[in-house]
This record gives structure tokens, sequence and C-alpha cells, in this order.
């Protein structure tokens, strides 16, 4: 992995699983969780944002080969 690292994988994971979640409940979710919903929520809207940004720059990026 680039920069993020497996912590920044391991974020990303956790969220995505709980947003999926949240909608179907296919896990249960322990009380005290619960309670720092607005920071998940929080730290997702950043992910995501972050997800934008990275797809953007890398668009920037890409070669372009002359066509013949």
């Amino acid at each position: 992995m680039s920069k993020i690292g497996i912590l920044g994988f391991v974020i990303y994971l956790i969220v995505g699983v709980y947003f999926l979640n949240a909608p179907f409940n296919i896990i249960p979710i322990p009380g005290f969780i619960e309670g720092i919903n607005q920071w998940i929520i929080f730290v997702g809207g950043i992910l995501i944002i972050a997800g934008g940004i990275n797809y953007l720059r890398a668009g920037r990026n890409k070669v372009k080969v002359p066509v013949y």
C-alpha cells in the first residue's frame, strides 16, 4: 500500500462496513459504538473526501499515449 499503509486500510474497512451495516443491521452493533456514532460518520465523511481528492489526483497523472 502506498502512503496510508495498513492502518489506513483498516480504518477505511471498518468505517465502510459500519456504513454498509447501518441500514440493514446485518451485524449487531454494541451499545458503546452507538455512543460514538457521530464520530464514525465524521471520520467516514473525511475518508470519502480524501478518496475523491485521490481520485482526481490519479486522473491528472495519467500518461496520454498518442494514437497513430
